[in-house]
């Protein structure tokens, strides 16, 4: 693991040698009086489809190494806009280097970063939002939220999160953002990297995007207990969707996205026959039905001559959604909002 990036490691930087200030009250302060349940999402940063979720084969990696970048188009906020991926390489335990893109796992560990972050442990570390914990301190959460991990997966996943790279374009090519998921990972002196004990303190600094939104207080609040009880990839990435833009919840009035908007936004592979594509979303939504997020969802087929060419979804939410809603609207209001 490095301390800041190994392009650069001469001006890496120690826990010590950063200026600490707490984070902004409101990405900090509870929700409610049971705050462990409760987290934040971050505008634009979680809607960048990011994560791999695929199963990577021998055969994908180039001499059996290497693979090649993952380049997606999306929308956000009614603009378009390209992301590339570009995996990090890592020294395996066998002493070869390997490409790895972010995945399942990856996404659980940051979760439980910014949980972290929220329950206290946030900082900025020279102006930028990070967050300073303990390996026990990060896997008593990952194992709190159901998601058990050995300390040498736990590294990996700081590894894989601070060498891969985000490049952000807008749709015509214009550079928006060329950054790491983790911008930096360190210990907090230079004799921690060599033991990097359970109770050895390290730190992380979020992405550029995430500062961005945490210092903008363009966050949001959402039910982090749920989202890491979904087994589902994508019902966790629709919960984290609606639960940040669907901030006026009601029955009569439904989360409407197109299974095109799925497939495009969640990075998800398109399959010859678009049925194959609709199963896979069927069984994310029956999760969010089971799980209370969703009361029921209602299919709009859309068709040329007999061919199915999308599906439009209408996602009723339970009402135990439309009150957290609700809940969340007003502690917006009441903490973030300029009085």
């Amino acid at each position: 693991m490095t301390q800041e990036s190994k392009k650069d490691e001469k001006k890496a930087k120690n826990l010590e040698d950063h200026k600490q200030i707490p984070l902004p009250l409101g990405f900090l302060e509870p929700t409610t009086a049971d705050a462990s349940n409760y987290s934040r999402s971050i505008e634009m940063y979680d809607a960048l489809p990011k994560y791999y979720w695929g199963r990577v084969k021998e055969e994908d990696r180039i001499e059996g190494q290497f693979l090649q970048s993952i380049k997606r188009n999306f929308v956000f906020r009614g603009e378009e806009y390209r992301i590339t991926v570009v995996p990090a390489r890592i020294e395996d335990n066998d002493g070869v280097d390997r490409d790895y893109f972010p995945g399942k796992r990856e996404e659980m560990v940051e979760e439980a970063l910014r949980k972290l972050a929220v329950d206290g442990k946030g900082v900025y570390l020279d102006e930028y939002a990070s967050v300073v914990f303990t390996f026990y301190e990060l896997r008593k959460e990952l194992v709190r939220m159901g998601h058990a991990f050995s300390l040498q997966e736990v590294k990996k996943a700081l590894e894989i999160c601070s060498g891969v790279t985000l490049i952000l374009e807008t749709a015509d090519g214009k550079a928006i953002m060329k950054s790491s998921m983790f911008e930096n990972v360190g210990m907090r002196t230079e004799d921690d990297w060599k033991g990097t004990g359970p109770k050895t303190k390290c730190f992380v600094r979020f992405n550029f995007l995430v500062n961005k939104s945490v210092t903008s207080k363009t966050f949001r609040y959402n039910n982090y207990k749920k989202l890491m009880s979904y087994k589902n990839n994508l019902s966790r990435w629709l919960f984290k969707r609606m639960s940040h833009n669907f901030i006026q919840a009601h029955r009569q009035n439904p989360y409407n996205i197109m299974l095109s908007t799925i497939i495009r936004d969640f990075g998800m592979r398109s399959y010859p026959r678009l049925r194959t594509n609709l199963e896979e979303v069927r069984k994310a939504l029956n999760e969010l039905i089971k799980g209370g997020t969703l009361l029921k969802c209602e299919e709009e087929i859309i068709k040329e001559g007999r061919k199915m060419v999308d599906v439009k979804f209408n996602l009723i939410p339970d009402m135990s959604f439309v009150f957290e809603m609700k809940k969340f609207n007003a502690f917006f209001r009441q903490k973030i909002s300029p009085k």
